[in-house]
């Protein structure tokens, strides 16, 4: 248990200050996107469920890429000193234990709000941090070097006593009462909530469960910078095992919001291109999926979100509008024609804008230019009809947004140019069934 006595002048107190701590190791700066949230949730599933050392080993580095991608004090100082927790974890200094348990899932909130763009820190988040490094028996600093450096800044050189006082507040510990009679029973038994598991029944779940919500984002993802194709029947079968195994185990919540998922996505599995509103439903509901996975990973029931689900069963009743089979492939002439002429110099202009941009990943006038390049080519293309370039312009837009403009690395926009090269391809087909046949030659 976390002693509530130590150390003095600690987060939310009036000694406090925040120190900007030299770290004796340093990773490349990390972008809040979604490749590294989906790293994060896998190694934090796996602190959770066996205080894995490498999965500590991995979010040292992450901590320590968030670090250098900071120019902010607050966020700064935050992953300095989760760098220095998991550190602590990788090297057996400190059990993933209930309250460890409650502190990875503040990391959690805390990631996703400064990922929403905050630039403050929770001082309860900090303070519970705080505490757990004050108690530690610390290696030597060749040993632990993180973990070192930041205890020797803030003065945590004084291992405390824990105590067994139960606390009151939303991260605090269990009251000894709620630990089952029985130690023999604790290990074969897991419970949460009103709800009890077997522990290997839990970890399998656990396992499986992780890789299909993580498979489930990878394909949406995927699918809404792509949505002149249906949507893939593994994307509906991910969601499918999600709904069956959480009904399994009585995860009823989790369950209710992956059939709901898979409802939808059925429903709007046949009708292309995917409406980008739906596509935000869609991820919106996968990320939901994943936290409450992690609420329950850390020995929390949690509801999922009312509106995605009224969202979703909202999406599930949606009636399509028909198209008339074949309106996109042949632009028509007069306007239409038009746009198919001004949209190749676009073209090579946004070719060129995406290159530079990916050759300096810090050129933000280059990001900027691709952007109003793609907001023009939308605009056009839904003037027209043109669906399908409309909806390829309209998810490349949507993946340069995603990933933000700090922090960014080369490999990160290699996906952009693929992207690219499928909306040009799609333009050059429209623009050949605009000028029509070739005129035939006569002898």
């Amino acid at each position: 248990m976390i002693d509530r006595n130590a150390p003095p002048a600690g987060p939310g107190s009036p000694g406090w200050q925040w120190i900007d701590v030299v770290l004796p190791e340093r990773q490349e700066a990390l972008a809040y996107d979604r490749a590294v949230q989906s790293r994060i949730d896998g190694h934090v599933l796996k602190l959770i469920r066996s205080g894995d050392a490498a999965a500590a080993h991995a979010m040292c580095n992450i901590s320590l890429g968030f670090v250098a991608a900071h120019s902010e004090v607050q966020p700064r100082v935050f992953w300095q000193i989760c760098a220095a927790y998991f550190q602590a974890i990788a090297l057996g200094l400190c059990p993933v234990d209930a309250d460890a348990k409650r502190a990875l899932s503040a990391i959690l909130l805390q990631y996703r709000a400064l990922a929403a763009g905050a630039s403050c820190v929770s001082e309860q988040v900090l303070h519970r941090l705080w505490l757990l490094l004050a108690q530690l028996d610390p290696l030597s600093a060749a040993q632990a070097p993180v973990l070192a450096a930041v205890r020797d800044a803030f003065g945590l050189t004084v291992k405390s006593q824990p105590t067994a006082q139960p606390g009151s507040g939303p991260f605090e510990p269990a009251p000894p009462e709620a630990a089952p009679a029985a130690a023999g029973l604790e290990d074969q038994v897991k419970v949460i909530g009103n709800l009890r598991i077997g522990i290997s029944e839990f970890n399998a779940y656990l396992n499986e469960a992780d890789e299909w919500s993580r498979l489930l984002f990878v394909e949406l993802s995927e699918w809404a910078l792509e949505l002149h194709r249906p949507i893939s029947p593994s994307t509906i079968a991910w969601a499918h095992s999600l709904a069956e195994g959480s009904a399994a185990v009585g995860l009823l919540a989790l369950s209710a919001l992956a059939a709901a998922l898979e409802q939808a996505l059925r429903h709007v599995q046949g009708h292309v291109p995917g409406r980008p509103p739906h596509v935000k439903v869609f991820l919106e509901a996968a990320e939901d999926i994943r936290r409450l996975l992690h609420q329950f990973a850390a020995g929390f029931l949690k509801p999922p979100e009312p509106r995605l689900l009224d969202a979703l069963k909202d999406i599930a009743q949606f009636e399509f509008a028909s198209v008339a089979e074949g309106a996109d492939d042949a632009l028509e002439a007069g306007p239409a024609r038009q746009f198919a002429e001004q949209a190749a110099p676009m073209l090579l202009q946004l070719g060129g804008a995406l290159r530079q941009w990916q050759a300096r990943p810090d050129n933000v006038g280059a990001r900027n230019e691709a952007l109003r390049i793609l907001q023009t080519l939308e605009s056009n293309a839904d003037r027209v009809g043109a669906t399908r370039i409309r909806e390829l312009s309209y998810g490349l837009k949507s993946g340069i947004e995603q990933l933000g403009k700090q922090s960014l690395q080369t490999i990160q926009l290699e996906p952009l140019l693929t992207a690219f090269e499928r909306l040009k391809a799609d333009l050059d087909r429209s623009q050949a069934a605009a000028a029509g046949p070739p005129p035939l030659i006569r002898p």
